[in-house]
């Protein structure tokens, strides 16, 4: 029994879609990846300059806050690309043959500035953000 054309071409277009949403998947993983990792590397950077007795290398803290916050944005920025990818797949003609074209660069653009304000962004590194600083300061005058 053969498979009707109609029908193959339906089962490679859900196949194109599903290993596009295998990307954003993946892409969302390495935000909270991000997200564990830098509070690790905040916690261990603070606890090492509470030992020295250091308050100024407890600053240097916010460097990993920063770097992992710009990273973050940057695959949330990637990870909004591959849904827009997504959305234009999917309003494909469902009677043409998938062309199975991951390509980013084709992918409408997205602003890294609206990315790096986002909700999952701001309300995450910014309070840690400040949370670093009032150990700073914690320690500063406490020395």
């Amino acid at each position: 029994m053969t498979i009707p054309a109609a029908e193959k071409i339906a089962e490679l277009r859900i196949k194109h879609l599903e290993m596009l949403q295998a990307l954003i998947t993946r892409m969302a993983g390495y935000g909270a990846a991000f997200k564990s990792y830098c509070i690790t590397v905040t916690t261990a950077v603070i606890g090492f300059a509470f030992t020295l007795h250091r308050p100024t290398v407890a600053a240097l803290a916010l460097l990993p806050v920063v770097a992992f916050g710009l990273a973050d944005a940057q695959y949330l920025r990637v990870e909004r690309r591959f849904r827009d990818v997504f959305n234009l797949v999917r309003k494909e003609n469902w009677d043409a043959m998938p062309s199975f074209e991951i390509n980013l660069p084709s992918a409408p653009a997205r602003s890294f500035l609206a990315a790096a304000t986002s909700w999952s962004i701001v309300w995450f590194y910014m309070p840690l953000a400040f949370g670093v600083l009032v150990a700073v300061l914690g320690a500063w005058f406490n020395g």
